[in-house]
């Protein structure tokens, strides 16, 4: 299954994210990484360290700016728009 379309993935990421929030650090890619990364020591069931796992995955592939908008057009679409109100 694609994590694109696994809605646990953005679950996950969103945890990753709040949790970032609610110790008032900058949520980045990068910080969600290490997020996730802490989740995944921290243990937990088979599915979700393997949410945990495809998540970190997908985040990475932001390090690559030129792979992650040709594998999610729709964050090229918000550049985009983005440009045009700016």
């Amino acid at each position: 299954m694609s994590f694109q379309h696994d809605g646990k993935g953005y679950v996950i990421i969103g945890e990753a994210a709040l949790s970032i929030a609610l110790g008032q650090r900058v949520v980045s890619v990068q910080s969600l990484i290490d997020e996730l990364e802490h989740m995944a020591n921290a243990g937990g069931s088979k599915a979700r360290l393997s949410d945990i796992s495809e998540a970190t995955k997908w985040l990475k592939s932001f390090e690559e700016p030129d792979r992650a908008v040709h594998n999610v057009p729709y964050l090229q679409t918000l550049a985009g728009l983005n440009d045009e109100t700016n």
